[in-house]
């Protein structure tokens, strides 16, 4: 028999600790009152009844109190007594099912040695599920092997006796036929890790499940391996769709959809004889070999989940076929029956993934049009940030500009005051015919000549300078730092000869005083 055929051995030891692992019956006790009769407690309690003689003694006072009272003692300790033995019968299972097991632990021992747990045996057995895929997988190209067509590369066209010829001659040449072994679909990995990495993908990624129960005990097991799953239309099929997932082992066989590719199809095979298989055939339901089904697997508990063997993971039969009618249906037509099924649940995803890509460039578009509108709130706050500080600082200008021009209109006002109080104190000017009178004529730059007589030996060049600002001010001439000089002699009078009079600045009797706009 193949090493893939492998069987779980139920041990002597655990059938009898299965045995023995009895619970004790629940037993309801039953109490005696004082009137004999039997009445049922259900707390488990001990309850005298001393109703008749508590009426019998209405009348006696304390004396009969008492009577009734030691009455009732001696009853409740009869009961007692008799409830004894039947406690002791009640709990006589429990006792027996404790002294088995310690007589029969070295028993149970004994069994695990001469008859050791399978290398596939157990539930919760990770490496033992990948074993027992492997030894299919090394099974399934076996099969493959085996039913290797006879046919090579260089392929008849259907009895051209020239192509014969021509082959023949090549082979006689030197030329070696040539045969690629197809790889095998299923994958190497225990049920667990493939239906976790199935359901851990994307919806619209999702592969489907591809079950065979193998019975290697079935008369008819290998005869569908070989004749069904290894036709080359079913298998170049399943070789197609299929996607191995992340962290398969490709010893020799390659994998179809290749390392955690984007197959439709993960193709998993096992015999009954493992835990997985076991499983399977328990949730399944399967009681005809050989068994053929098309799961889809579901992340939630929506659709029929047939068991729920996973957590959290459901399942959905899209198609099933077992027993031994399957061999009335030639390997072509299943191969179109899973086609179609393959083919349908490849348009589910394409249509789940356009819907996904359309979800996405819609989120994609209302990111972008919520970052240009965040740039353009962005922009317009900046903006309004700018104006504000552009008119911040125009009402800063404009307040300094207002203050330096009120402070200048101050110190014109001041200096005109001053100018005036000059000229008050000067007396004003002399007559025509006063002998201290000193004519002066005052050429402006715009070519107009002002006359005016001062007092020579009392005004000074500050009186004559104060004289002028006065005069510029009344007519409106914008001359504020004024320049006064002389031709003949020439000489310049500034700020610092005001204190001069205008007879040691050399101005009385008469002269021309050049006026000029220092500031122009």
């Amino acid at each position: 028999m193949n090493d893939y055929t492998t069987t779980q051995r139920r041990t002597a030891g655990s059938s009898d600790a299965g045995a023995t692992a009895t619970s004790a019956p629940s037993s309801s006790t039953t109490s005696y009152g004082s009137s004999g009769g039997p009445s049922s407690s259900s707390s488990g309690g001990i309850h005298g009844n001393n109703d008749s003689s508590n009426n019998n003694n209405g009348g006696g006072g304390g004396g009969g109190h008492s009577s009734s009272s030691s009455s009732s003692s001696t009853a409740s300790g009869a009961f007692v007594a008799m409830m004894l033995p039947l406690r002791v019968l009640t709990s006589l299972p429990s006792i027996a099912a404790i002294v088995l097991r310690v007589f029969l632990w070295p028993a149970l021992r004994l069994a695990n040695v001469a008859f050791p747990p399978g290398e596939y045996d157990g539930i919760n057995n990770r490496a033992g599920s990948d074993r027992a895929a492997r030894a299919f997988v090394d099974m399934f190209r076996e099969q493959i092997s085996i039913v290797r067509p006879t046919t090579t590369t260089i392929a008849s066209d259907g009895g051209n006796d020239d192509d014969d010829i021509d082959r023949r001659r090549r082979r006689e040449g030197g030329a070696e036929e040539h045969y690629v072994e197809p790889p095998c679909p299923f994958a190497p990995r225990g049920y667990d890790a493939i239906v976790a990495d199935v359901a851990g993908r994307r919806v619209d990624s999702r592969p489907l499940l591809l079950l065979y129960l193998h019975s290697p005990l079935h008369p008819d097991g290998r005869r569908f391996v070989g004749e069904y799953l290894c036709h080359p239309r079913l298998l170049r099929l399943l070789n197609a769709s299929s996607s191995r997932g992340e962290g398969d082992d490709d010893d020799g066989g390659g994998g179809g959809g290749g390392r955690g590719g984007g197959g439709s199809v993960v193709c998993f095979g096992t015999s009954v004889h493992s835990t997985d298989g076991q499983r399977m055939r328990d949730v399944m339901g399967v009681s005809r070999f050989p068994f053929l089904a098309l799961l889809d697997v579901k992340s939630s508990s929506s659709g029929n989940n047939n068991g729920g063997v996973n957590n959290g993971v459901a399942m959905e039969t899209l198609l099933r076929m077992e027993g031994p009618r399957l061999f009335a249906i030639p390997p072509e037509q299943i191969t179109v029956y899973l086609n179609t099924a393959i083919t349908r649940h490849a348009d589910i995803l394409a249509a789940e993934a356009t819907r996904r890509m359309l979800r996405e460039e819609e989120s994609r578009l209302r990111a972008e049009q919520d970052a240009e509108y965040r740039e353009a709130l962005e922009a317009d706050r900046t903006r309004e940030d700018e104006r504000r500080a552009i008119a911040e600082r125009e009402r800063r200008a404009r307040e300094e500009e207002e203050e330096a021009a009120r402070l200048r209109a101050a110190m014109e006002e001041d200096r005109i005051g001053r100018a005036r109080s000059t000229i008050e104190m000067s007396g004003g000017e002399p007559s025509p015919g006063s002998a201290d009178a000193a004519r002066l004529r005052f050429a402006l730059p715009n070519g107009k000549r002002i006359d005016r007589r001062f007092r020579g030996p009392i005004d000074t060049v500050g009186t004559m300078r104060a004289f002028l600002v006065v005069h510029f001010h009344e007519c409106g001439i914008e001359m504020r730092n004024i320049g006064l000089s002389t031709n003949f002699p020439r000489r310049t009078y500034t700020e610092s000869d005001d204190a001069l009079t205008l007879e040691e600045a050399g101005l009385s009797p008469q002269a021309v005083v050049m006026v000029q706009d220092l500031d122009s």
